[in-house]
């Protein structure tokens, strides 16, 4: 039996019952970071939670927890802040070819702004190339670099997308995020099988009826739970 979707702005979404869409915004990816991350500091901090929580943190098995969760959250949770996404993407090779580009599946992550927990899940990529093809590998680095910062689901889509046209000069690009969003499933009387679907087409994938047709056709064996 599947399990029912939230497509995107379905109110199950809430905050993370009354989830309301996030502002429109220009130029950065995610939420900014203005400052290098500062790993002691981050440290410092965990220790400080774990105090707040009742624990001490060097009562036994926590002793490391701290620097566990650091570098948790340096290199992975958060490690897209460190990743240019033209320099993710490359420059690619020269070629006249046209035909639409599809990666499926690839696995994505962010962190939620608003209750700093992570959500995860699969994101499917598509481009229409401009002159030039990027290796697949490239475009799940892509993925990462947009997707690892603290950042919503609905930007998260649509970064991806405009990054392939910015920097990979495509023609058009579409989108497709499935994600299981922690804060909605550690909420009250929740199922625990909510899935938010968000889409963004770009380019000609939004002028055109047919390659968006095309696209979510060539997609449709690889959602979770098909």
């Amino acid at each position: 039996m599947k399990s029912p979707d939230a497509v995107i702005w379905n109110p199950v979404m809430s905050d993370c019952s009354r989830h309301e869409p996030p502002a429109p915004r220009q130029g950065d990816i995610g939420i900014p970071r203005r400052r290098a991350f500062d790993a002691a500091a981050f440290e410092q901090a965990i220790g400080d939670l774990l105090a707040a929580c009742g624990v001490a943190p060097d009562a036994a098995h926590m002793g490391r927890t701290p620097q566990r969760v650091r570098e948790l959250w340096q290199g992975r949770l958060l490690g897209g802040y460190d990743l240019d996404p033209a320099a993710a993407l490359g420059d690619g090779f020269a070629d006249h070819r046209g035909d639409m580009v599809v990666v499926r599946g690839i696995a994505v992550h962010g962190v939620c702004p608003h209750h700093l927990v992570p959500f995860r899940g699969l994101a499917h990529v598509a481009y229409l190339p401009g002159g030039r093809l990027h290796g697949f590998g490239r475009i799940a680095r892509l993925v990462d670099a947009v997707g690892h910062r603290f950042t919503y689901q609905e930007w998260m889509t649509r970064d991806i997308a405009e990054a392939l046209m910015q920097h990979g000069k495509a023609r058009g690009a579409a989108c497709v995020v499935e994600a299981e969003q922690l804060c909605l499933l550690l909420g009250e009387d929740r199922r625990g099988d909510e899935r938010v679907i968000t889409q963004s087409f770009v380019g000609e994938f939004e002028s055109s009826p047919q390659w968006r047709n095309e696209f979510l056709r060539a997609i449709a064996g690889g959602r979770r739970g098909d």
